[in-house]
């Protein structure tokens, strides 16, 4: 029997979820199949915002899905199985999962369901939803993080099936010269940079950052990545306490590797996280890292280097980046080791064709 997926996710976009679903498709087994459809959007337009999806062209489709629900999705999202003759699909989040149900449910078709965090089960009604849709024994449940999964067995009385780490290229993301990575992105040779990356919605909390830059020495910048609908308001925010000429906004980033290693410390001063990429992304290059004890952070945070901060108050943040910034040279080597040993991507990719097959 050909082994077939159909990874499904809400849209393909630059994000965690969308980075980890190309590298499932990057990663995967000489003869296993794998391909992605997003409920939302067309393949033209999603190539031209996020170019990096390019190679991987003929493995995607779009159902191109209105707003609101649409059963029309369901039966296009059912043809699209039938046709690449898929034996598992694998959905990720509740969007994806409530479409994959519907499509699947009087076939033989397997389901995976990978939550990638829990904070939208705060809401009673996706919480009630999600607990429907996971009823069914047919539906393997997989939590991307310990924490992931106990949050999930509090909040909707079941069990992960599995706990499957999400995983990155360590070959590709790994210590490097930083004097040049600071060249190729224009970015201050004689400056202490502190680096965050993610998309720039209130989640991530980079106001936070901003607001514990306001309380550190002037020769500290911060270097920030990804683009979102809170830019406009944390470029206020930072203008407001005077600190603009001291912030470097990347957008996009295309080079992320070249970001890592140019900056000396990463941040993460999230309010709600899964298992996020960026943390291993940095650790592998031989960051340390300063984050907020949220989501998943805690299991893949270098015990030998990374700090958690307790508290959303800018003030204990900005303590804890100057204790990072204190840390050695010797602790890169740790950092890197430490997310190669315990979140590489083929480790992660394995695990998961396991389950399908």
């Amino acid at each position: 029997m050909e082994h077939v997926t159909l990874q499904v996710v809400q849209h393909l976009h630059p994000g965690g979820i969308e980075h980890l679903v190309l590298n499932l498709l990057r990663f995967s087994s000489p003869g296993y199949k794998q391909y992605v459809v997003a409920l939302e959007g067309n393949k033209a337009e999603a190539i031209t915002a996020w170019p990096e999806l390019l190679p991987f062209k003929d493995q995607l489709f779009f159902l191109n899905k209105p707003k609101g629900k649409s059963f029309t999705t369901v039966i296009k999202l059912r043809h699209l199985i039938r046709t690449l003759n898929v034996n598992v699909v694998h959905s990720h989040h509740i969007g994806p999962l409530l479409y994959s149900r519907l499509a699947t449910v009087t076939t033989p078709v397997r389901h995976i369901q990978t939550e990638h965090d829990s904070w939208h089960l705060h809401n009673a009604k996706q919480r009630r939803l999600t607990k429907w849709l996971l009823s069914s024994n047919k539906v393997q449940l997989v939590a991307d993080a310990p924490r992931v999964a106990l949050q999930l067995e509090r909040m909707l009385g079941r069990p992960a099936d599995h706990v499957i780490l999400n995983g990155i290229d360590t070959d590709h993301f790994s210590p490097g010269h930083q004097l040049f990575s600071r060249q190729h992105l224009c970015l201050p040779l004689d400056k202490i940079l502190i680096g965050c990356a993610g998309r720039l919605v209130k989640e991530k909390g980079l106001d936070i950052a901003i607001m514990a830059l306001v309380q550190l020495p002037d020769d500290h910048h911060l270097v920030i990545a990804g683009q979102g609908p809170e830019a406009s308001a944390l470029k206020q925010l930072a203008s407001q306490h005077q600190v603009s000429h001291r912030i470097h906004w990347l957008g996009y980033c295309s080079k992320m590797r070249n970001f890592y290693r140019a900056i000396d410390l990463f941040c993460m001063p999230s309010r709600q996280e899964g298992l996020p990429l960026a943390l291993l992304e940095a650790q592998a290059c031989g960051k340390s890292v300063v984050a907020t004890k949220v989501g998943g952070i805690p299991d893949l945070l270098c015990p030998l280097s990374g700090i958690l901060v307790e508290s959303e108050l800018p003030q204990l943040f900005a303590s804890a980046l100057i204790k990072g910034l204190k840390h050695n040279k010797e602790v890169s080597i740790h950092n890197a080791r430490f997310v190669r040993d315990c979140a590489d991507v083929r480790t992660m990719t394995t695990r998961y064709e396991s389950l399908a097959f």
